[in-house]
Formats: structure tokens, C-alpha cells, sequence
């Protein structure tokens, strides 16, 4: 069946795209950019991609080597963490795993192929190609996807064709005192009249860090990603462009965990066609085809728990897809519609050898995703209408998801009777704002997101994957998890101020979570037993997210943001786990001699947090207040330093997701940290 799949998917994603190159006959114009200001969507662009002038102060985001490490700089985005530094999986009000949708340039992304999310799929969006994010708020866009929580689509920059050609590039180095840890990145690139290449690498390492305690963390761990993004003027109306991409990890410590990452190999392609025309009856056709392939393995041989028995796992996924769409602008009416497919599949097997005991010298193997597939095919449509004083906004889509299990495993199908499932999910969200006074505008959206189980939902086969140490056992016949989300935005603005404030209210129909089966055996004795995936009739969330810019000097600005969610269990009367506490940041910054010189300091208070699952016996997390301070230099146009000071009191802390490492130790954050950097750009 995958072979079969995989040759209908083929050939319909090289007709669509080839329709796409051979009938059009428009003209490109040169990129327009443009932000609505009031909206559920926000753009954040990553500072440093035009170094003439110093840039806002913030942390080199094109060095990192983990997108979501980048994400949690954003104020209402908090990350599941296993371990101190790799494999960040966010967590957008409450929202997590497929409830977010992380994208590439609207379509390409990632299947996780570690059971327990060592490789999320922001770790394999390779940061230094990305020009910015859109944060896709809630059930209320559907042109990428299903959306429930959010859609995070990380956009490279559009290619340029100059007259002439020229060259350019990029380089990035820094080091940071906790932990040993080492930042590279470079890009180096030309671009002419018909064809733009680009070349890009990073690398990262490091070792185990100190809390603020001076306990030591285990978190070493090596990271690396090449990168080919080339783009061909095909004529004067159509570019073509394919982006390739291969991420490395290895010999990283999950130290919460029962096994340690011993190797992450992905490959990622990306074709796309871009048409723009001012004769047809459309101004944009746009298609592309992508495939991501992750090659996993994990194991516990540098654990003392290997004395008894040694376990390694092999897995493996694959994610193919595209996606073609239309855009119509005419006059006040925006229009995109199209459709979109996405294939995934996920394999891996765990082994354990035992060593002592009357099980000595056995192996047993054990199946993960049992050969599961999942096949959505969906069409959508986007309306953006302005009538008077109001700018309304609609969007649907509609998904067809068959899902299957190729080889179940006898427990599994002694379990659950029914293994191949269909899904058919309509998805619908309105929405308008309009100006009521001077400077000021409000906005509400409304929207119902539907999405089906994924395949580790679906299909996970007996293996701890979540919060508490649990096996935990997929269920093929879950129900679309429904998300009913009401938006509500208020915002001012002038030339000195830009004050939005943000409500939201979420009623989510079949939530999937997980329960206790004491009538399931789990394969491991030691294990204190298997939850089963179910869905819970209604569970709510609801917050707030606040945002305060001021420019109150020429050279002084200032930035404060609040975010609040509360998340209920409503079968269980209980709060939702793995919800972060309200938390306030704010940012001060400081230009002088010419700009070339920029200072900031910076804080972040997050309040305790005693909202707990008791049936996932959560950990409460005390409160805790973080001051950074911050340098950035232009020695000329082209070479920057910056100096960071991180932590200054060198506080001791845990963020309310990362993991415990024993029942007794949590997986603090690094202490006081010293970060350097010089870049240099031609």
C-alpha cells in the first residue's frame, strides 16, 4: 500500500506542477511587502538580514541551531524541553505537537522520528535561511493546512535578479562560557540576471552546563546542517526554485530520558514554481512539491540502566506533499484558493538485550508506529474583503485523512478491532475589524479547526512518549479533535506608541489526551503501567497576550509584553498539563554614536505555576525573575560584536515544561551565562 500511494502522490504532484510551468504567460512584478495592522496573524523578521545599520538587539536568531529555541524568544511561545539544549518542542497557548503546524515556506516540514519528540520538526528548520516567521493565530487560516492551535511558517527571502551580477555573504561566530558552547553559521551566495545560488552551513556544540546551583546538567550535544537553495528566472513571468537541505545531529544527551540521541540524519527538498501576472484572471499561481525523509537512532549504552538491559532504537519517517494556489487581488477583494496533499509515514523498530537476570542473553524487538501511514488531501479557500469602515476575512477548507497501520503488532490488534480509519474535516473561520476611533481598532474572528489524531496518536505501539513514565498505546478510532476559538483584538497606535491586547476563547470538542487502561500489560515490568489515547468530550482554554512598544526617546525604546492561559479538563474537572504560567517580559534598549552602538536590558518574571494535572502528577514550578543585558558594536559597515550577559544573578530555575531528570531532580536552566559574537557581512 505505501508503494501504491507513493506513485499516485508522485505523479499528481509533477502534473500539478507542471500545468503550473507550461500555461502561464504573465509578468512578474518586483515583491511588494506589505503588514495589515490588526490581524491574527503576526510576522516577526529576523534582525540581521541587512547589516548597514545595527539592528535591534536581540540575539544573533540566524545562529542557532534549534528554531524553537528561536520561537521561545516570543512572547506567548514556551517549549517541552527533554533536554538542556536540542530538541525544543513549542508550545503556543496551551497548543502543542500537531495541534501546531510548523511549516517551511508553507508547505514543507518534518515528521518526528523519535516516539519521544527528540527531533520536533522546528529542530529541523534550518534558521539561518529564514528571513521571518508568521505566527497563524488559532482556527482561523487555512490556507497551509488544519489549523487548531497555530500555524508557524518559517519564510526564506524572495529572490532577486539584478542587472549585474554580484556576490554576497554572511558569517557568524560566538561562544558562550556556560557550557563550552560553540556557534557557527555562513552564507555565501551570487545572484544575476536569470539565477540566484545560495550556499549555507552551520554548526554548533556543546557540553554540560551549570544551574544556577552549580549543579551540574548533562546536555552535550553536536549539531550541523548544509544547506542549496537555488532560483532560476525561467522567463520574465515564472521562477523556479528548489531548496535542499541535510540537518546532522548525534551524540546529544536527553538526560530525562531513557535514552540518549546517537543520530539525527534528515533530508529535506523543496520545489517551487512562482508565477505573477497583471493580464490573466488570477495575479498569483504558486505550487510546490516537497519531501522530508528523518533517519533516527537512540540508545541507552552510556546509561547505568544498561547493566540490566540494553535498548536501542532505529526509526524512521517520511513526509511528502504539495501544493498549488491561485491568488486573485482586485481592488478591496483578496482571494486564495487551491488545494494541498501531505503523505507521512513512520517505521522503527526497539530492541532490548538483556544482561542479567533469567532473561540474560535474549533480545526482544518491538515495533513503534507498526508501518503507519496517513494520507490528508484538502482544499481551501481565503477571502479578504474591505466594505466601508470594515476589512472582513473568511477562510475554510475541507480534508479527507485515511489512515493505516501496514503491520499491527498482535497486542494492538487485540486491543483495537478497527486499524484503517477515514476522516472527512470541514474547517471554517470569520472574521472583521474596523477603526472606532481615532488611532484606535478592534477586531473579532471566530473559527471552528478540525484535525485528525496523528500517527503517533493513532498508532504509538506501548512506549512512554509522554508526560509521566507511562507506556502509552495509540487508538486508531480517535475522533477529529474540533477546536471552537473565539479571537478578540484591541489596539492603538501612534507615531510613538503601538499598544494590542489580545483575548482568546477555546472550546475544543474530542480533545485528545491520554488515560490509565489497568486492563492493558505494559511490555516492560518496571513500567508503572499503559495509557491509551482517548478523546475527552470538552476540555477549555483561554488567555490573553498583551504588547506595549514605546519609542520614548529618538534613541530610546521600550518593549513590554504579558501572556496569561488557562487550560481546563472539563471530563476530569482538572487543569490541562503542560500549560505555562503567566510570565511578563520587558526590554529596554539604547542607540547612541550614530547608531552604532546599541545596549539593552532586559527581564522576565514567570509566576508560579500551581495549576497542575494531578493524574499526570505535574510538578508545581515556583516563580522566578531573569535580567539579561546586552551589547552590540559596529566596528565598520561590515563587522558587528556583541556581548550578552544572560542570567546576571545567576538564578536557579526551571521552566514549568522542561522534564525532571530523577523524580527528585529537575533539568534547571543554565545559570549566569556570557555570550560573544562577531559577524561579518559582504
Amino acid at each position: 500500500m505505501q508503494i501504491t500511494i507513493n506513485k499516485a502522490l508522485c505523479t499528481l504532484l509533477l502534473t500539478l506542477l507542471y500545468t503550473n510551468v507550461v500555461f502561464s504567460q504573465s509578468t512578474i512584478k518586483k515583491d511588494t511587502i506589505y503588514a495589515s495592522t490588526l490581524t491574527t496573524v503576526n510576522v516577526y523578521s529576523l534582525k540581521g538580514k541587512q547589516t548597514n545599520k545595527v539592528q535591534k538587539l536581540t540575539h544573533a536568531d540566524w545562529v542557532k541551531h534549534d528554531a524553537g529555541d528561536v520561537l521561545s524568544q516570543i512572547p506567548g511561545f514556551s517549549s517541552i524541553k527533554k533536554s538542556g539544549n536540542f530538541g525544543f518542542d513549542p508550545v503556543f497557548r496551551g497548543f502543542k505537537w500537531e495541534q501546531l503546524s510548523i511549516l517551511n515556506d508553507g508547505g514543507l516540514t518534518a515528521h518526528a522520528a523519535c516516539p519521544n519528540r527528540m527531533d520536533p520538526p522546528t529542530s529541523q528548520v534550518m534558521i539561518n535561511q529564514v528571513e521571518k516567521i508568521e505566527i497563524m493565530k488559532g482556527p482561523h487560516n487555512f490556507r497551509f493546512g488544519p489549523s487548531t492551535g497555530a500555524v508557524i511558517n518559517f519564510k526564506t527571502a524572495s529572490p532577486e535578479f539584478p542587472s549585474s551580477g554580484e556576490f554576497f555573504g554572511r558569517l557568524n561566530m560566538g561562544k558562550e562560557s556556560n557550557g563550552d558552547i560553540f556557534r557557527s553559521e555562513g552564507m555565501l551566495g551570487h545572484k544575476s540576471k536569470r539565477l540566484q545560488i545560495i550556499t549555507a552551513g552551520s554548526y554548533s556544540n556543546g557540553t554540560d552546563y551549570k544551574d544556577g546551583l552549580d549543579s551540574i546538567i548533562p546536555a552535550t550535544f553536536s549539531r550541523g546542517a548544509l544547506n542549496l537553495n537555488t532560483a532560476y528566472l525561467v522567463k520574465p513571468n515564472q521562477v523556479f526554485s528548489l531548496n535542499v537541505t541535510r540537518n546532522f545531529a548525534k551524540n546529544t544527551d536527553f538526560p530525562t530520558l531513557m535514552m540518549d540521541l546517537l543520530s539525527d540524519d534528515t533530508w529535506m527538498i523543496q520545489g517551487k514554481y512562482a508565477i505573477k501576472s497583471t493580464t490573466r484572471w488570477y495575479n498569483e499561481w504558486n505550487s510546490q512539491i516537497f519531501n522530508s525523509q528523518v533517519q533516527h537512532q537512540m540508545g541507552n549504552g552510556l546509561r547505568p540502566t544498561a547493566a540490566s538491559m540494553l535498548s536501542h532504537v532505529y526509526s524512521n519517517t517520511e513526509t511528502s506533499g504539495g501544493r498549488t494556489e491561485f491568488v486573485i487581488n482586485k481592488n478591496s477583494l483578496n482571494i486564495y484558493f487551491g488545494g494541498d496533499l501531505k503523505y507521512e509515514y513512520a517505521n522503527g523498530n526497539r530492541t532490548r538485550k538483556m544482561i542479567t537476570g533469567m532473561m540474560a542473553g535474549k533480545t526482544f524487538t518491538d515495533t513503534l508506529w507498526q508501518k503507519a501511514n496517513m494520507l490528508r488531501t484538502g482544499i481551501f479557500t481565503h477571502i479578504d474583503k474591505k466594505l466601508g469602515r470594515f476589512d472582513f476575512s473568511f477562510s475554510t477548507r475541507l480534508d479527507r485523512v485515511v489512515s493505516n497501520a501496514n503491520e499491527p503488532s498482535k497486542a494492538f490488534l487485540n486491543t483495537y478491532t478497527t486499524i484503517n480509519m477515514v476522516n472527512i474535516n470541514p474547517s471554517i473561520s470569520i472574521g472583521a475589524n474596523t477603526q472606532i476611533a481615532k488611532n484606535v481598532q478592534v477586531g473579532v474572528w471566530a473559527g471552528r479547526g478540525v484535525r485528525s489524531a496523528s500517527i503517533t496518536e493513532k498508532y504509538i505501539n506501548f512506549l512512554p512518549v509522554g508526560l509521566d513514565a507511562y507506556e502509552v498505546v495509540g487508538n486508531p478510532m480517535l475522533k477529529p479533535e474540533i477546536n471552537n476559538q473565539v479571537d478578540m483584538i484591541l489596539q492603538y497606535r501612534n507615531t510613538k506608541t503601538n499598544i494590542q491586547a489580545t483575548v482568546f476563547l477555546s472550546s475544543v470538542e474530542n480533545y485528545i489526551s491520554s488515560v490509565v487502561n489497568s486492563n492493558l500489560k505494559p511490555v516492560i515490568p518496571t513500567s508503572p503501567g499503559v495509557r491509551n489515547f482517548v478523546n475527552i468530550a470538552a476540555a477549555k482554554l483561554y488567555g490573553f497576550e498583551f504588547n506595549w512598544g514605546q519609542q520614548l526617546q529618538k534613541y530610546l525604546r521600550n518593549d513590554f509584553s504579558a501572556t496569561y492561559t488557562n487550560g481546563h479538563n472539563s471530563n476530569l474537572d482538572e487543569p490541562l498539563p503542560e500549560i505555562a504560567p503567566f510570565e511578563l517580559r520587558d526590554r529596554v534598549e539604547l542607540s547612541s554614536f550614530n547608531n552604532k552602538l546599541l545596549t539593552s536590558i532586559s527581564v522576565r518574571y514567570a509566576a508560579k505555576q500551581d495549576r497542575v494535572s494531578a493524574v499526570y502528577k505535574e510538578r508545581i514550578t515556583e516563580s522566578f525573575t531573569l535580567f539579561d543585558m546586552g551589547l552590540k558594536y559596529s566596528l565598520i559597515d561590515k563587522v558587528q560584536l556583541s556581548l550578552d550577559a544572560v542570567n546576571i544573578l545567576d538564578i536557579a530555575y526551571r521552566e514549568h515544561l522542561s522534564r525532571f531528570i530523577s523524580s527528585t531532580r529537575p533539568m534547571n536552566s543554565p545559570g549566569r551565562n556570557f555570550i560573544m559574537m562577531v559577524s561579518f557581512n559582504f
